[in-house]
């Protein structure tokens, strides 16, 4: 919807306009106009967001994998009080143990009847081998999930971000019902009012708040002529 199509509606309801978080106001942009940030600027802004959450995340889960700590990848993969452990460090030990003893019972005994031991040995090892490295393998996954998948949304959107033509006819109506599953947000982007995803919001957004409406993040008001604005 148009910026003169919300015009028309704004008598009707007690709009005020938002900015998104944690945005620094200076006396400049206290005079800003209420079109909003252009498509471009919002990605690329939330391209930067996105980047500086990733490299704190991935700092502190270095921290955490330091050692045999209870939310380091080791821990995780074998300690016995691990609930997301299949393949505990006590089992590790006992296979081990146990192949060990077949090879010092064939050693033992020059009976051709445990010629077979350290066939039987040998393959325990194989096994425990094998599943370490499964466990460890799926451990590792687990935690890499996250930073892998935001990996591909920075460079979708660092490949996008310059050229994405959005108009206001692409995104949901901004009469669309309230959903639980998906937040949307009124929000002025390229001179038009839009129903935003909350996880599109980025610091500078001007967004409109209805009646009793949940605030999507921390915000403070501006004023610009005779329109009351909320900044971060």
């Amino acid at each position: 919807m148009t910026a003169d199509h919300s015009s028309q509606l704004r008598p009707n309801f007690p709009f005020k306009f938002y900015l998104s978080p944690y945005h620094v106001i200076n006396n400049q942009e206290m005079a800003c106009s209420a079109d909003g940030l252009p498509t471009s600027e919002a990605l690329s802004l939330l391209h930067e967001d996105i980047s500086i959450a990733l490299d704190e995340y991935q700092k502190t889960e270095a921290e955490k994998n330091k050692g045999f700590g209870p939310k380091s990848v080791l821990y995780e993969a074998f300690h016995h009080k691990s609930s997301l452990s299949v393949f505990h460090w006590t089992s590790v030990i006992a296979l081990i143990v146990e192949g060990i003893v077949l090879l010092v019972a064939f050693a033992a005994c020059n009976d051709p009847r445990y010629q077979h031991l350290p066939a039987e040995s040998f393959f325990i090892f194989l096994a425990v081998i094998l599943n370490v490295y499964l466990v460890w393998w799926d451990t590792q996954l687990r935690h890499k999930e996250v930073p892998r998948l935001t990996h591909n949304v920075l460079k979708d959107l660092k490949e996008y971000h310059g050229n994405v033509l959005w108009s206001a006819e692409n995104y949901p109506h901004l009469h669309s019902p309230l959903s639980p599953c998906i937040t949307l947000q009124w929000t002025r982007r390229d001179g038009n009012t839009v129903n935003l995803p909350w996880s599109l919001l980025v610091r500078g957004d001007i967004i409109l708040m209805k009646p009793g409406q949940k605030v999507p993040a921390r915000c403070r008001p501006m004023q610009v002529s005779s329109i009351i604005f909320i900044y971060s």
